[in-house]
């Protein structure tokens, strides 16, 4: 099965699509179609990973490329990658995924 995940940040009227495939050898197999040159960047090297690299923030390549790159540290599409390879990997369940539909960031102004 491949998990699919779209990201909307609408601050930069971006959307990128994430695709996740468990390979049978229990990697995660990354596909990231974005029109975000910060994003593209960012996703280079993240083509397959490992379920450390979803679970252990310390030595996670996902998070090591938020910190060698421009992506934005407001941009949401590493929660999307972990999130499409959490589900893809039974960490999320499909049930659930299909039912709450989305998760979100809003702003709250008073």
């Amino acid at each position: 099965m491949t998990s699919k995940v779209k990201v909307n940040m609408n601050l930069c009227a971006k959307t990128t699509i994430v695709e996740v495939t468990q390979t049978p050898e229990g990697t995660y197999k990354v596909q990231v179609t974005t029109p975000c040159d910060n994003v593209k960047e960012f996703a280079q090297g993240l083509e397959e990973l490992t379920l450390n690299d979803l679970t252990d923030k310390r030595s996670s390549k996902v998070f090591d490329r938020m910190r060698v790159t421009k992506m934005s540290a407001d941009c949401l599409v590493p929660a999307g990658i972990l999130t499409a390879a959490w589900l893809e990997a039974g960490m999320i369940a499909q049930s659930r995924a299909k039912k709450v539909k989305f998760n979100s960031v809003e702003f709250v102004f008073d």
